[in-house]
């Protein structure tokens, strides 16, 4: 289950949070050797990770197993900050696109098959968590390795610059622009159904699926982000509100 935790149910969760920074760590720190993120509490957090944060999180059996973070691209961006020799111009700000950070899975096989069940299926719910909040689509840094499949299974990653090598691998900076199209053709190319992302307000909610929540496939063509909203506001709406601002535009 790819969990969506945002301002309005991530106090909720404190739980799964915490499982979140530790795992994080452990991937970040201790597999992949970012030392310079290294903390006694053994918790990965950054200047990103701030209130108006949103995340994707894989949960099984109530243990997170990956996740990805989601920060409005209004502000200096983690990708502009950290690696701007990654843009060819002045990496992008604006309030009409996020950016997507700290892509992870928890496992040693992760690290070396980009493509794991884990990493597809939140990149499947990325592309929907894009449409449902409209904009641009989301700012991000990529293995060159992963962008080249996003691009091969139909998804639409715009590179702003040249690939780099770096530590971690060869690098590019894109931008992903989840059209309708993209997000159907990522769903089909790495076998997923229908809807990803779930929903619960409180832990002893039973999980809906958001796209069930709005009755409409964010997905599919007819889905249209209410006005009025950036969208990372429409991020921390609740799916009913979100449901609500839809549906009045719609027939009102």
């Amino acid at each position: 289950m790819i969990l969506l935790l945002n301002a309005a149910n991530r106090d909720a969760f404190p739980a799964l949070m915490d499982d979140m920074f530790r795992i994080r760590h452990e991937v970040f720190v201790d597999l992949k050797g970012w030392e310079e993120l290294r903390r006694p509490d053994g918790r990965e957090t950054d200047p990103w990770d701030r209130a108006d944060a949103a995340y994707l999180l894989a949960v099984v059996d109530g243990r997170v197993v990956g996740g990805a973070r989601f920060n409005g691209g209004g502000g200096p961006t983690l990708a502009g900050q950290i690696l701007p020799e990654l843009f060819a111009d002045a990496p992008p700000i604006g309030e009409d696109f996020l950016e997507m950070s700290r892509l992870f899975a928890r496992s040693h096989a992760a690290l070396k098959d980009l493509l794991s069940p884990v990493i597809s299926e939140l990149l499947v719910a990325a592309a929907e968590l894009q449409r449902i909040v409209g904009g641009r689509g989301a700012l991000t840094i990529r293995e060159l390795k992963l962008a080249q499949a996003l691009l091969a299974w139909g998804g639409h990653p715009e590179p702003l610059g040249l690939p780099q090598r770096t530590r971690d691998g060869v690098l590019v900076g894109v931008m992903t622009h989840a059209t309708a199209l993209a997000a159907r053709n990522l769903r089909r190319a790495r076998g997923q159904k229908g809807p990803a992302i779930w929903w619960a307000g409180r832990p002893d909610d039973a999980p809906r699926l958001y796209a069930d929540v709005l009755r409409v496939d964010p997905v599919g063509p007819e889905w249209e982000p209410p006005a009025g909203f950036t969208p990372l506001e429409r991020a921390h709406l609740r799916p009913e509100e979100m449901a609500e601002a839809f549906w009045r535009g719609r027939l009102g």
